[in-house]
């Protein structure tokens, strides 16, 4: 006999784990591309902007780096554990907070 709430449990602790693996590895390239894109812009105006400029561009881009990484992260968990499931089981997610 299944349980339902049991099945819902376990596979939203599924999900979570997937979702985590996928943010730690978005997360990672993004914020690797954020400080390359700022040591090249420091490289090339380093002397002609003031410090505070590249500071705001650093906090932009490890914002933009971050939403991007738990967006992509949630689309693809939910991709891996929908694949992960038998045949005509469905599954939604539990809500997102955003």
């Amino acid at each position: 006999m299944r349980d339902p709430a049991l099945e819902k449990k376990l596979n939203d602790y599924r999900f979570e784990q997937l979702e985590l693996r996928h943010l730690i590895r978005y997360l990672f390239h993004g914020i690797v591309a954020v400080a390359s894109v700022l040591a090249l812009v420091v490289a090339l105006f380093g002397e002609q902007w003031p410090a505070f400029v590249f500071l705001a561009l650093a906090g932009c881009g490890l914002g933009l780096a971050s939403g991007t990484a738990m967006s992509l992260s949630r689309r693809c968990a939910l991709e891996d554990i929908r694949r992960e499931l038998p045949t005509g089981q469905s599954y939604e997610p539990p809500s997102d907070i955003l």
